[in-house]
């Protein structure tokens, strides 16, 4: 396993130095006659662990962990929250969850309402792939533990366990059950995810910046790219940053060889990453939040700098700092604050954060107002399969259903991502919808257009696009488009 790296979050730094560094900090004494200028303090120390192992009444201490815990307590006494120490074991589990490894047997999962744990996707190539599981499997039991009531987590807490072991699912398809034996596999989570949407808007969401996360991303590029792309949308929300490399290498792509990031030492020694010549031109808006962090602000800062990409969002977290990744030479590897770094133009990110050209508050909203900004299309589509989808992205179930040929569609969420506006008038025990400048009232009772059930309106999609201006209907390549002016 590599061990140096240079990271932003966790974040990894190619090689900081040769030589070893003292494992314990320090004051005194003249370094110009040779002495440690440690030593006063490690002497210190010694003398408490000496007389902690000799003296102390329970005689089974574990003098490693004495160690490991003063060198955590050394490292929070800089008041620097990434500066950390890691045991081997403790390292190769940060290592596996930046690189996204894990046991498991390739399954996604989403849960409904009513508390049914359904299979959302399925990895190819999976333990779960080969047993035959498909997408919308509802899972039962776990080991014979049933899930009913439990949340995902809960759910993925039980399907944990050693590459190699197995584990029993028993999932519900059409009405039946089955129980499958499944051996759990060294599995690794895409950095990387692409969707064409409608009218031909790239979109990509980054997860994190594993090692090859520059790599998997300009391959969905291209494909992109290929099939006709107009305009792109990165999504960097919820991404906690990861190898600085990564970030770099995706901003070269868009930046033509003008300074990526600019990096200063405790020193105050300034150093320039730089892009290389060309780049690619395309109408692009990048999704940031509060929890968008480090090598993922380095990204948005870079593109927001160079005007190559309008960020929609909300304030990103404010981390612009990089921490190297240290074996010891006596064991345990440090994790060490080491640089900060500044957007091209300068910008502190540091306890800052950074700015979006357009803030926008409800996650819909943003990828909403993203979509449009690139002339992108926010249509509900109807498929013929009584499937939906809206602006190119699965719907989720119940905002549309197909009952017979008829089309109808849930007032409560239709309103929430279109900005029209429903509410229940108890004194004429109606439902009021107003889109655009229309307002209706609805009976809910004995009327053929529309049903309610366990408190959510439905409402023929027929009968809204006459209603409502607003809402107008388009048949298109076997699907029905119902966009709303």
């Amino acid at each position: 396993m590599k061990m140096k790296r240079l990271l932003v979050w966790g974040a990894l730094v190619t090689s900081i130095s040769g030589s070893a560094i003292p494992v314990w900090a320090a004051e005194n004494t003249s370094q110009e006659k040779g002495d440690n200028p440690y030593a006063a303090q490690e002497a210190r120390i010694h003398e408490v662990l000496t007389t902690v192992m000799e003296k102390h009444l329970n005689d089974r201490l574990d003098v490693k962990r004495l160690t490991d815990g003063a060198i955590r307590g050394l490292l929070e006494e800089t008041g620097d929250p990434y500066s950390s120490y890691f045991t081997e074991k403790e390292f190769e589990d940060f290592y596996n969850d930046l690189e996204g490894t894990f046991a498991g047997i390739g399954i996604l999962y989403t849960q409904q309402k009513d508390g049914k744990l359904i299979i959302q996707s399925i990895f190819e190539g999976s333990a779960a792939a080969k047993a035959d599981l498909q997408e919308g499997d509802e899972v039962i039991a776990v080991d014979g533990r049933r899930t009913y009531g439990k949340s995902i987590d809960q759910v993925m807490e039980l399907m944990k366990g050693e590459p190699n072991s197995s584990v029993v699912l028993t999932v519900k398809r059409d009405g039946k059950e089955r129980s499958v034996t499944l051996k759990r596999e060294q599995m690794q989570f895409s950095p990387v995810d692409s969707l064409m949407l409608d009218n031909k808007i790239g979109y990509i969401a980054l997860y994190t910046f594993s090692e090859n996360s520059a790599e998997i991303f300009r391959k969905h590029l291209s494909k992109l790219e290929s099939d006709g792309m107009k305009g792109l949308i990165i999504d960097l929300r919820d991404n906690g940053g990861g190898y600085v490399d990564a970030a770099i290498g995706i901003a070269d792509i868009f930046i033509d060889n003008g300074t990526i990031v600019h990096i200063k030492n405790r020193e105050g020694k300034q150093s320039d990453i730089r892009a290389t010549a060309g780049a690619m031109k395309v109408p692009m808006a990048v999704l940031v939040n509060g929890r968008t962090a480090s090598a993922s602000e380095m990204l948005a800062g870079a593109l927001q700098d160079y005007k190559v990409g309008t960020v929609i969002g909300t304030k990103t977290f404010g981390k612009g700092i990089v921490q190297a990744t240290m074996p010891l030479e006596k064991g345990g590897i440090l994790k060490l604050t080491v640089e900060e770094y500044f957007s091209p133009q300068m910008n502190k990110i540091n306890g800052k954060g950074i700015m979006p050209d357009i803030v926008i508050e409800k996650p819909d909203d943003q990828l909403m107002r993203a979509i449009t900004y690139l002339n992108g299309s926010t249509a509900l589509r109807l498929n013929p399969d009584g499937t939906a989808s809206i602006a190119g992205f699965p719907a989720a179930e119940g905002i549309a259903k197909k009952v017979g040929t008829q089309w109808f569609i849930a007032l409560r969420p239709f309103a929430d991502l279109y900005k029209c506006q429903v509410y229940w008038d108890n004194q004429s025990q109606q439902v009021v919808f107003r889109c655009g400048d229309t307002t209706r009232k609805y009976s809910v009772k004995d009327n053929p257009y529309v049903h309610n059930e366990n408190g959510t309106v439905w409402v023929a999609l027929n009968k809204l696009s006459s209603d409502f201006p607003a809402i107008y209907v388009e048949k298109r390549d076997q699907s029905i488009f119902v966009h709303v002016k």
